[in-house]
């Protein structure tokens, strides 16, 4: 069955809501962006950035015929600065290590550049998360600096790295990697 990504469908949160275990579950995955536990209705007013006249976000399913084994995000789209961040990067526990990532992220990357006609796109991630550090690394995102400490979860404090991509360094790499509408 082929994999497709499209937008996301709301009737898909539970699902995502299943894949997150914990808290730090949560925080890996999202940030400060939600509260342990999470909730449909979080997720509902989160995604409520992505309707009206100025959107800001915009959510991605990874759909493998009807059912969603992954989902992320272009997260806090500023059209002044041309610039977004790619955010809440996540695949199904069932599905994970199968490259699924790494398919939402240049698909997502190919829309934000040629859709939204965006000039950047960064990211955070957890400096422990190596599988998703190589996944952006693979897409072409480039490590600009940590932000030491920066998260707590429980008694730890976690580093995050912030990585991003320019227009111009993802033109280089373009034709790897198919977009369609």
């Amino acid at each position: 069955m082929t994999l497709q990504v499209k937008r996301f469908r709301r009737k898909d949160i539970s699902r995502i809501c299943s894949w997150i275990k914990s808290e730090i579950d949560l925080v890996q995955w999202s940030g400060p962006i939600f509260c342990w536990p999470m909730t449909q209705k979080q997720f509902r007013q989160h995604l409520r950035a992505a309707t009206g006249k100025a959107v800001t976000l915009y959510p991605f399913g990874l759909y493998r015929g009807s059912i969603l084994v992954g989902y992320c995000e272009i997260f806090g789209y500023n059209r002044k600065t041309s610039s977004a961040q790619l955010s809440r990067v996540i695949v199904s526990p069932k599905h994970r290590n199968k490259g699924f990532a790494q398919i939402m992220v240049d698909w997502v990357l190919s829309f934000g550049f040629e859709e939204l006609g965006l000039n950047r796109m960064g990211l955070g991630v957890f400096d422990f998360n190596k599988p998703a550090i190589k996944c952006y690394k693979n897409a072409g995102f480039k490590l600009e600096g940590t932000l030491r400490e920066s998260a707590q979860v429980g008694d730890n404090y976690w580093n995050c790295h912030i990585m991003s991509i320019l227009r111009k360094e993802w033109q280089l790499r373009k034709g790897k990697f198919a977009y369609s509408k």
